[in-house]
């Protein structure tokens, strides 16, 4: 399931003209093909098409500015679809200036672009934009709590600290109100990965519960949730905590080999000094069992590079390994002879 925190247009309406001559034309076919490409989600070609398009109209039309600002405009939705940020952000500045000349500046038309320049603004300046839009939202879909949510939420995701974890306790408020079980999820899953993020452990459990609460169980965002309070648990040193969240994962998630069995939770071992010293590198492979609980259990080397040196190292570090077992008729089962290769590595 895919959530889209604001559900808006990422194109507006631009009339098609029905002259014959050549570049009007090119220009029909051009933003016709834009149009089916968007539909799509096939951005790579939308912006092929977009950029024809804008070209050909903005020499074609110029005398009709909504038609040139919305041509603008659209050039920057497609480069913010494919992430292409720091080359929407100027395109999209220059739109907003366009469409407040065309439309009027309280236009309903103008909050499409706030929303847009919400995905590509400088850090800096997310919270001027997404007041803005708030403020357009407000003129235009006063009473949709939804949409308000989504567009704290979509500024949230841009921001850092005490501002990001307000506007989403916010947006989950909203979701809440509006029965909107899974809007309602998103916000609190990502108040808890923002707090995980910056080190917050002890403030974790609590959002990402909440998400698991609201979401059907198997759920892939309640997996993430419930992978995200292994890391905090283990981290806050409480690994019986953390076991009942390693349990649910593996009851949920398909068995897919020994192969693609990575931990859930790992920490980099200690590096020794005498090895950093002298610039010792190297890698040790270890084999053990994951036992009914997501515990490593009895590690042993089985290949290296660089020296001994790094053996009980690794071998610490992997006693600290969390993983999701695997279950076998409804039950927790052991595996035996899981690998997992340990690199010692000096970064500058």
């Amino acid at each position: 399931m895919t959530i889209r925190p604001v559900l808006a247009s990422c194109m507006l309406a631009v009339g098609i003209a029905t002259a014959g001559a050549d570049d009007r034309q090119d220009f029909n076919a051009a933003y016709s093909a834009y149009r089916e490409a968007i539909a799509a989600s096939r951005y790579g070609d939308a912006l092929k098409h977009a950029v024809q398009a804008r070209k050909l109209g903005e020499s074609l039309y110029t005398d009709d500015l909504r038609k040139t600002a919305t041509l603008v405009f659209n050039h920057g939705v497609v480069l913010g679809r494919l992430t292409r940020h720091d080359e929407a952000y100027p395109i999209l500045r220059r739109a907003r200036k366009l469409m407040r000349q065309a439309f009027g500046e309280d236009a309903p038309e103008m909050l499409n672009v706030e929303l847009a320049l919400l995905d590509s603004v400088p850090v800096g300046s997310v919270r001027r934009v997404m007041n803005e839009t708030l403020r357009l939202a407000d003129a235009h879909r006063a009473g949709d709590g939804g949409f308000i949510a989504g567009v704290k939420l979509k500024g949230a995701l841009r921001l850092w600290g005490k501002d990001a974890t307000s506007l989403l306790g916010e947006a989950a408020d909203l979701y809440r109100s509006e029965g909107n079980s899974q809007g309602y999820a998103l916000a609190q899953f990502w108040i808890g990965k923002k707090q995980l993020a910056g080190g917050e452990y002890r403030r974790v459990p609590r959002p990402m519960k909440a998400a698991i609460e609201a979401l059907p169980e198997g759920h892939h965002l309640a997996l993430m949730a419930h992978a995200h309070l292994v890391e905090a648990y283990e981290q806050l040193g409480q690994s019986d905590n953390a076991t009942a969240h390693c349990l649910a994962i593996g009851r949920t998630k398909p068995w897919t080999g020994n192969d693609d069995y990575q931990p859930l939770f790992k920490r980099a071992p200690s590096y020794p000094r005498t090895a950093l010293q002298r610039t010792q590198e190297g890698f040790v492979v270890l084999e053990f069992t994951v036992d009914e609980a997501g515990f490593v259990r009895d590690p042993k080397v089985v290949d290296s590079k660089g020296g001994k040196v790094f053996h009980e190292p690794a071998i610490e570090a992997a006693k600290g390994f969390r993983y999701a077992p695997r279950f076998v008729d409804g039950k927790a089962v052991a595996v035996p002879e899981i690998r997992n290769r340990i690199i010692f590595e000096i970064r500058g």
